[in-house]
């Protein structure tokens, strides 16, 4: 699955530890899902959504 997480990631100016912490998601989680090692369930995509106030289907391309 294809995501655009790190661009979201990079257009608000965080790096992966602010994104774990606003999110709750590890940054060795995020990593490996910008890194397309790991494909997100439902509850960290969530996390990862509202923590950057986008919708979840503006980060994962299904």
């Amino acid at each position: 699955m294809k995501n655009n997480v790190k661009e979201m990631r990079k257009r608000l100016g965080w790096s992966q530890d602010m994104l774990s912490q606003a999110s709750g998601v590890p940054a060795s989680t995020i990593s490996e899902i910008e890194n397309g090692k790991r494909t997100p369930g439902v509850d960290i995509a969530l996390m990862l959504a509202r923590a950057m106030g986008v919708s979840v289907e503006a980060l994962f391309i299904i």
